[in-house]
């Protein structure tokens, strides 16, 4: 069923993005780098900790995902959300490469960027937000994933 976008709804939509730009921009942005030119945020510089760094930039990250799935983003907008994060992670864990992709990658720019596209785009939409738990569930099960691996990691490496 798809009806006009309430204007509480677009105002909704709006206020969340504005979430998504601000975390977007500490994550990835937030410090500028001198005499480069370049800008890193919190997810870089905590991704230089072997492991643990990774994890926890991948948790900031997810609440990227969780904002959008809150605001009703199709599942693909999440999905592909989510993908842009996981893939953030998995090669962070490589070291120094993935510090450095880490830096050029800016997953949660490249996440608020789909975010803007799918609100920009969308002139009709379900009055309500659909349910949140299959988005919820996903991410979990994501990130219980991505804890597993660092776990065997850190084994492998430590222990």
């Amino acid at each position: 069923m798809s009806a006009e976008v309430s204007s509480e709804l677009h105002a909704k939509r709006r206020a969340g993005l504005a979430r998504i730009e601000r975390l977007a921009w500490w994550l990835d942005d937030a410090v500028r780098v001198p005499g480069i030119d370049r800008r890193v945020g919190v997810d870089g510089i905590i991704g230089l900790v072997p492991f643990v760094g990774d994890l926890v930039g991948a948790a900031l990250s997810s609440l990227l995902v969780i904002e959008a799935v809150r605001l009703g983003a199709p599942k693909r907008v999440w999905a592909r959300m989510g993908l842009n994060m996981g893939l953030d992670f998995v090669i962070g864990l490589v070291p120094v490469f993935g510090d450095l992709f880490d830096f050029y990658w800016k997953s949660n720019r490249r996440n608020e960027r789909l975010m803007r596209r799918w609100l920009e785009s969308a002139t009709t939409t379900e009055t309500e937000p659909r349910s949140r738990w299959p988005g919820a569930l996903g991410l979990t099960l994501g990130l219980a994933c991505a804890l597993t691996a660092t776990t065997v990691l850190w084994r492998a490496v430590f222990v």
